[in-house]
């Protein structure tokens, strides 16, 4: 078994002479391109998938690999998984050959062989450079091809870098460089997952609002921290697909996705110092005001060295952790202690702030100030309830997100928000579960 450590991008097409350029700057050692002709497999009712699993069959010059990639990680084009790689004598699929162990407990292993067939397939050139840099050796490799399933085909374009040997740090010091002169954009999706979504028609994920965010309970502020995160570079990147794609409706909802990465890094801002994230926000900020404009495009703006610089540094901040390098021990122990009792104490203070709010008179040149502070706090008690019931979540912002809706139609009168005379009671206090939670 090995880790396959992979930063994942793809290419404007008009862009491949100039990164080839680049890439023979350094000191390498080229491949020239190589037919590589791969077939996916699954059963009739998505088992590997539901294992998190991918496994295919790779022929290359008469020579045939299976791989098997087990659950792993994901962060914004940054790929962590284990993967098991078995020679074949030929192209049929045997996965007695495989570790007994990959598989999970009383799995019979000769009925999921019967009932496992061809799926979907990549057919694709790969060229190679294994590059010599920092400490490493970083493979990185151009793919051109499609990816098949049934009549249903998709162009492949990729570049992807690869850490054979040497530190995680190194691949992303590279992939700034490459993304200096703009051309790529990172890639979220594997070709397996590409593959998926053509053979079973369902395209891109859909966008879903964007309310809660998923944490898992009993985390540290740590831990909540990297999943608010994770989360949310993963919503910019799904956003960013359907923009490219050709939604026009996307715009907005990337402006409030990278308003919500911001909030993250204030609402954490007593736990991790802002020096952290303050060259982050910076660039989020100047990328909303490039979002704001009604002309830009799509592929323009995607594939800038901007964008995609600030999602890269999103993502090496976030694996690398690297707030832990500007913290002292006392700091360090706040960061482990519980983020549901974080999350308490900062969803009160969000309240007051929204009941604040509330008894502030409006007047009309302040709107777009107002509209911001109340986004700022809806947004925040979204980040900051995954302990708490969607239902009764989404009931308690209903009055607010009312409000925004009058704010952004109201004419040119004095106004207030339009908030229930009675004050709403906050449902982290009042609800059975929240009650229970707090008790344990």
């Amino acid at each position: 078994m090995t880790i396959e450590i992979e930063l994942k991008f793809l290419i404007d097409p008009n862009q491949i002479d100039l990164i080839k350029q680049q890439l023979v700057r350094y000191p390498h050692r080229y491949t020239s391109p190589v037919l590589l002709a791969n077939h996916y497999y699954e059963t009739a009712d998505n088992q590997l998938r539901g294992w998190d699993m991918g496994l295919r069959v790779r022929g290359k010059d008469g020579q045939y690999e299976m791989t098997l990639k087990t659950a792993g990680q994901e962060i914004g084009g940054l790929h962590q998984r284990p993967e098991y790689n078995i020679e074949l004598v030929d192209s049929q699929l045997d996965i007695r050959l495989l570790p007994k162990n990959v598989w999970p407990e009383g799995t019979d292993i000769a009925e999921l062989q019967q009932r496992l067939t061809p799926l979907f397939s990549t057919d694709f050139t790969r060229e190679k450079w294994v590059i010599n840099f920092g400490q490493s050796e970083i493979e990185v490799a151009l793919d051109q091809g499609a990816v098949s399933a049934g009549e249903q085909t998709t162009p492949l374009l990729e570049l992807e870098l690869e850490l054979l040997q040497g530190q995680r740090s190194d691949i992303f010091a590279l992939a700034n460089e490459l993304v200096e002169n703009g051309g790529v954009r990172l890639g979220w999706q594997s070709k397996a997952a590409r593959g998926y979504g053509l053979a079973q028609g369902s395209g891109l994920p859909i966008v879903a609002p964007l309310t809660q965010c998923s944490v898992k309970p009993k985390a540290s502020c740590e831990q909540g921290l990297t999943s608010l995160l994770s989360e949310l570079i993963g919503r910019w990147q799904l956003l960013e697909t359907h923009w490219m794609a050709g939604d026009k409706q996307m715009p907005p909802l990337l402006l409030q996705t990278l308003l919500a990465i911001r909030e993250t890094f204030s609402l954490f801002g007593g736990l991790i110092p802002r020096s952290v994230s303050s060259e982050i926000r910076q660039q989020l900020l100047a990328l909303e005001a490039v979002l704001q404009q009604k002309k830009i495009e799509a592929s323009a703006l995607c594939f800038s060295t901007e964008w995609v610089l600030t999602q890269l540094k999103l993502v090496e901040m976030l694996v690398e952790q690297q707030w832990r390098q500007s913290i002292n021990a006392r700091q360090l122990k706040r960061l482990e202690s519980s983020f549901k009792r974080f999350c308490d104490v900062m969803l009160s203070r969000c309240a007051a702030e929204l009941h604040d709010l509330a008894a502030e008179t409006l007047i009309p040149n302040q709107q777009s100030t107002t509209l911001l502070r109340l986004d700022k706090l809806v947004i925040g008690i979204g980040l900051l309830s995954s302990a708490y019931p969607s239902e009764q979540v989404n009931d308690w912002l209903a009055p607010w997100l009312l409000a925004r809706q009058h704010l952004i139609s109201g004419g040119q009168e004095v106004l207030r928000l339009p908030l229930p005379s009675r004050p709403l009671s906050p449902f982290w206090l009042t609800s059975n579960t929240a009650k229970d939670s707090l008790n344990h």
